[in-house]
């Protein structure tokens, strides 16, 4: 049995796998799978550029500046969420984007995705997210982030689901304005599974392997929805019908093969440059290695 650590930036995500983990469909592939979480999109890229991670995922944006700048990583594949299913949030009592000013606004650390989504939305809004409010990368705190928004410490976020729908049901936030939304990046690739480079030369059978595990687990939440529904309620301290609707929230964007969406990584390549995070052209075919994804399959 292979001990391998599979990174994610928050503790919210790979909530699949966690479940794939105790059904055993990692094991079966003869891996020992520790979802190992390293909070912020340039610090787990880091991680994976070192080899301190092999393996594992996080968002478009850090990863697709992090290889800009000659990490030493490939995108191998897509995690569960495809698309950009994140909100910024605010306190009730802000309605209008004008009330944000002197405010103060959370990411999940300085150049993760959040943290450009964030300046995307303000700027279209008409605010200078460097002069007209405060933005905070959480980083450890993440976890607190409904916690601060209850104490008043923070005013707004980007976050993704099932925090909205959890901040919702307790009374503490409001969506102001979705990423999907089509003015902004709706087809963008957002969760990539990537690699270090050593890992993809020396173990490839082992990614291989890791992805169909990846994938076997995928399904089998779509396949047993009831099984999924009450694991990422107990999972994340709430009831079932918030859970519920968190998971129909983001169904939309979800795909359960592994295969990231060639189109829709160049978006995000082509966004990072206009935010100025990539300074120069980039191709989507340049950074990926597709050789080890599993063979598609339906989803009953």
């Amino acid at each position: 049995m292979y001990r391998l650590d599979y990174g994610i930036p928050q503790d919210k995500t790979g909530l699949q796998l966690r479940l794939g983990v105790d059904k055993g469909f990692f094991r079966d592939e003869g891996i020992d799978l520790n979802i190992r979480v390293i909070f912020g999109g340039p610090e787990i890229a880091a991680a994976y550029d070192t080899g301190e991670l092999k393996f594992g995922e996080f968002g478009t944006p850090p990863a697709t500046t992090a290889l800009s700048r000659g990490a030493r990583f490939r995108i191998v594949g897509s995690g569960v969420r495809r698309r950009a299913l994140q909100s910024l949030v605010a306190r009730p009592e802000i309605r209008d984007w004008a009330d944000l000013r002197g405010k103060t606004a959370a990411t999940l650390s300085t150049g993760s995705c959040s943290h450009w989504f964030m300046r995307l939305v303000l700027q279209d809004h008409g605010l200078d997210p460097d002069r007209d409010l405060t933005m905070v990368g959480l980083g450890t705190r993440y976890p607190q982030v409904l916690e601060l928004f209850e104490r008043n410490e923070i005013q707004a976020a980007v976050i993704s689901e099932p925090l909205i729908a959890i901040g919702e049901s307790r009374g503490l936030l409001h969506v102001m304005e979705a990423l999907t939304d089509e003015k902004y990046c709706p087809g963008m690739q957002w969760s990539v599974v990537v690699a270090n480079n050593r890992f993809i030369e020396t173990e490839s059978e082992l990614l291989r392997a890791g992805l169909r595990a990846s994938r076997r687990s995928y399904h089998y939440c779509v396949r047993h929805p009831d099984e999924w529904t009450d694991y990422a309620a107990r999972y994340c301290g709430t009831d079932r019908v918030t859970m519920a609707r968190a998971l129909a929230a983001d169904a939309h964007g979800l795909h359960f093969d592994c295969e990231p969406d060639i189109a829709g990584l160049q978006q995000a390549i082509d966004l990072q440059r206009r935010l100025g995070a990539i300074k120069a052209p980039m191709r989507a075919e340049d950074i990926v290695d597709l050789r080890f994804l599993p063979e598609a399959a339906a989803v009953a």
